[in-house]
């Protein structure tokens, strides 16, 4: 592949013409560069798109202009709610676009994308913040390689490395204990969100699907409920001018999740103080009232906003003498207690919504570790004789004939 010198007045660069193949309209082309060596990876670059199918000039434009061509494609064509159109705007515009928006789009490379990552790490995002930005910017990238713009995926690899490190997490949930628990309910006596948070630790619904049921989805006279749908919040900038409303109502994505769980008495009394407080509410706010026949909601029938929820809760957990955690161990603490009593793995996958015993299993396998004993315990009193109480529990060791 020669490159040939071109001198304009003061300045020098290299130019190597493409081959005929390249030229589809018959047109001659060719690449240039500051140096010999540029123009040479340039034209062997065009010659790699082409053999690979790829749209000629589509790698030039830069990550940001291809992310914009992705949102309008999703937002006309791409079959998904708006809430989640949202949330990818959200993620493009707040954080990718600003890393890496002005790269050109085949500049990307694993490299890059790491250094993204990292970023965000160090801005001390949520990790679930910086989950779903990889995801996002992973399903746009994969859009180009199908569309022929790339010719691979440079944020694949860095897709996977973001799930095992979220895996190794796992084992790091946060739980209250029995005692812990008790404490806990006593401490939200009287608070604003108090039968929300007696629903929470009892029933261990994510917060979603306790503020979006409905009065009809609640059978109090028979301690139970049914869920059918969940709130959410879709994410973007309070600025941004949108005619969607801030919160959706949609239907849980597994089959699982839509379930009828049974509440016990605790819970229904807390349900029944619920409604008395709306009821009161509705009469302060009059004409100002807007119905949405949900069980949780602002002053004025809205829809409970999801941060005011954890600001209260962080509020309450400081003011009891609590460790600081998430509204989401909540649902953690309701597993926890569960195992603790003895209820089946299986019953608890489908009183919590999880798509397959599995899921539940990879999350609290580690509560059932002490399980193991009471089954050897178990196994000794039906073959052998009985165990030493007064060893707490431990097997008696089995006597052996003297040679």
């Amino acid at each position: 592949m020669k490159a040939f010198k071109i001198k304009r007045g003061n300045d020098t660069y290299y130019r190597v013409e493409l081959p005929q193949q390249l030229c589809t309209d018959g047109k001659r082309r060719s690449v240039t560069g500051k140096t010999k060596a540029e123009a040479v990876e340039k034209a062997q670059r065009e010659m790699d798109r082409h053999r690979l199918g790829l749209e000629r000039g589509a790698g030039d434009q830069t990550a940001g202009e291809f992310l914009e061509e992705f949102l309008r494609y999703y937002e006309k064509d791409g079959g998904v709610a708006p809430s989640t159109l949202h949330d990818y705007r959200y993620h493009v515009r707040a954080h990718i676009v600003p890393a890496l928006g002005k790269t050109k789009l085949q500049d990307l490379d694993p490299k890059r994308i790491d250094a993204f990552m990292k970023g965000m790490l160090d801005r001390n995002l949520s990790q679930r913040t910086c989950q779903y930005a990889y995801a996002v910017i992973r399903r746009a990238l994969q859009f180009a390689v199908d569309w022929k713009y790339i010719a691979a995926n440079p944020a694949s690899a860095r897709m996977r490395a973001a799930k095992r490190s979220a895996s190794s997490q796992l084992s790091k949930i946060r739980f209250l204990t029995q005692e812990e628990s008790r404490q806990f309910v006593e401490a939200v006596r009287g608070d604003r969100f108090e039968p929300l948070y007696i629903l929470a630790i009892t029933t261990g619904m994510r917060q979603g699907e306790m503020l979006g049921l409905q009065w009809s989805d609640l059978d109090l006279d028979n301690g139970k409920l049914t869920i059918h749908r969940a709130l959410h919040r879709t994410k973007r900038p309070k600025s941004e001018v949108d005619p969607e409303a801030w919160f959706t109502l949609r239907h849980p994505k597994t089959r699982g999740s839509r379930r009828t769980i049974e509440i016990p008495d605790v819970t229904v009394e807390a349900l029944f103080q619920q409604r008395e407080l709306q009821c009161r509410m509705q009469a302060a706010a009059g004409s100002s009232w807007q119905e949405q026949k949900l069980v949780f909601t602002t002053n004025v029938g809205t829809p409970v906003d999801t941060s005011n929820v954890l600001h209260d809760f962080q509020r309450l957990l400081k003011r009891s003498g609590f460790e600081k955690m998430r509204f989401y161990d909540l649902r953690h603490t309701h597993a926890s207690l569960l195992i603790a009593v003895g209820v089946h793995p299986k019953k608890i996958a489908e009183r919590l919504g999880h798509a397959s015993i599995k899921l539940t299993m990879d999350l609290y396998g580690h509560l059932f570790e002490g399980s193991d004993r009471e089954s050897a315990t178990r196994m000794q009193k039906m073959f052998g004789s009985e165990p030493d109480n007064s060893d707490h529990g431990k097997l008696a060791p089995r006597k052996r004939k003297q040679a």
